[in-house]
């Protein structure tokens, strides 16, 4: 990465006052507890700033990716275009670069003085462990596989260590478990309120070996500054608003952990994961902190990675894609809609190439005279265009997740994967019928009069 000087890049604070000036981001001024965040973030119909928080000096922001309208804001895009945007943009990466003077690193204490109660940490749902970071960025750089940023929750302990989620497979559990096997902790940094670009980036599941951040300059379209942090030789996003340097502890998966509200929208089961002990903690002055609300915010900042890969895993199949929607009833990846300029036998391709994507569990195909964002055209299209013994594909054995109780995780050995069956409806229009049998009814004369003239 090229060393620079600091330039004006829109960082998460510039983020927030444009998502504000769009009506999608509400200010509350009157002071708040910070155990009635959640509350109030999963009430509101725009993202919240909390300006005032009982007993801290800083103000907390949840809800910002709470919807796709509000995603969409975040990231200065036409909702209708996430999948398309982000699949453009995965395409062109952009190198990061490292600048000398970051906001990000304008406060800093270390050693003793860490004290993680200085931070409005809440208490976001009614069976959690105890008070959770959700919005932590981590980074960790490695030998073979170099820089990598990901989205882990962490469980408060104590007031230098947090319990980090590494349970299931991921390049920071892969990191970590070669340090592990030689005794020795792994170097890490997390950032806090990091912009919408940086942070999708991190959520999406890059093949190991791809820097995130080179996703996040191509979400950009200019590279993503970073900075090498104080007591940890790891870059982090320059303008991050809290960044907390430290290490994971050579405890292996030992401490417990959870349960915490799953991003099916589920209460999760207590773990056992490895210890973060900061060592560190710099931020902007007077800094933002982010609590990212479950589940709709870790949703939807998967929801457009998974739209872009339905389109790539459709392309290379040669299927011409007009249309794909992460739904949000499948929690924005488990169940996705497809509509397809179809050829013979393409509706039953597109399932079987949907399906092949680890995360997504059920898949619909239709034509694109369907608008799939209309839940009820999508229901049309499977009643009159789909015959269950002929356009339901299932496909069994395939790669399971734990949140997904229907897999029955209790059952498994430990360190075991679950499978699970997934399926797919072809509601394009069938082979040797005509699309004439499908003409919508039009009002007669509809283009000859209007209804504002009679009224």
């Amino acid at each position: 990465m090229a060393t620079i000087q600091s330039n004006r890049q829109e960082d998460f604070r510039g983020m927030l006052s444009r998502m504000e000036r769009e009506g999608q981001l509400r200010r509350v001024t009157r002071s708040v507890h910070p155990r009635h965040i959640s509350a109030l973030c999963s009430q509101a119909s725009a993202a919240l700033l909390c300006e005032s928080v009982e007993d801290y000096d800083t103000p907390v922001v949840g809800g910002i990716f709470w919807t796709r309208s509000r995603t969409a804001s975040a990231l200065g895009w036409p909702e209708g275009e996430l999948g398309v945007r982000f699949a453009k943009a995965a395409a062109r990466p952009l190198p990061p670069v490292t600048i000398s003077d970051a906001p990000c690193q304008e406060v800093m204490m270390t050693g003793d003085d860490v004290d993680l109660t200085t931070l409005p940490i809440p208490f976001m749902h009614e069976k959690d462990g105890g008070p959770y970071i959700s919005a932590g960025v981590a980074f960790a750089e490695d030998t073979e596989f170099g820089l990598n940023a990901g989205c882990y929750r962490m469980m408060f302990r104590t007031r230098r260590e947090m319990a980090m989620d590494l349970f299931t497979a991921s390049d920071l559990r892969r990191y970590y478990t070669r340090t592990y096997e030689r005794n020795r902790p792994l170097p890490v940094a997390v950032a806090i309120g990091v912009h919408a670009y940086e942070h999708m980036a991190a959520a999406f599941k890059a093949p190991a070996g791809v820097n995130e951040m080179e996703i996040a300059g191509g979400l950009r379209g200019e590279p993503a500054q970073l900075v090498r942090g104080k007591t940890v030789d790891i870059p982090v996003p320059a303008h991050a608003e809290i960044v907390l340097e430290g290490e994971l502890l050579p405890n292996g998966w030992t401490a417990d952990e959870g349960p915490f509200g799953e991003f099916a929208g589920m209460q999760g089961d207590l773990k056992h994961n490895p210890l973060f002990r900061v060592n560190a903690i710099t931020h902007r002055r007077n800094p933002i902190f982010y609590a990212l609300q479950m589940p709709w915010e870790n949703d939807w900042l998967n929801g457009a990675a998974t739209e872009a890969a339905c389109m790539r895993v459709l392309g290379l199949a040669g299927i011409h894609v007009t249309a794909v929607r992460a739904t949000e009833g499948g929690c924005c990846g488990w169940s996705v809609v497809a509509a397809i300029k179809k050829r013979a036998g393409e509706g039953k391709n597109a399932l079987t190439a949907l399906l092949t994507l680890p995360v997504v569990k059920q898949a619909i195909v239709t034509d694109d005279d369907i608008n799939i964002y209309d839940p009820n055209e999508v229901e049309w299209a499977v009643t009159f265009r789909c015959q269950a013994d002929k356009d339901i594909v299932i496909l069994s054995g395939m790669k399971g997740k734990h949140v997904d109780p229907s897999v029955r995780p209790w059952d498994l050995k430990p360190g075991e994967l679950p499978t699970t069956s997934k399926f797919g409806i072809d509601a394009t229009i069938p082979e040797g019928i005509p699309a004439f049998r499908y003409e919508r009814i039009v009002p007669a004369f509809k283009d000859e009069v209007r209804l504002e003239d009679y009224l």
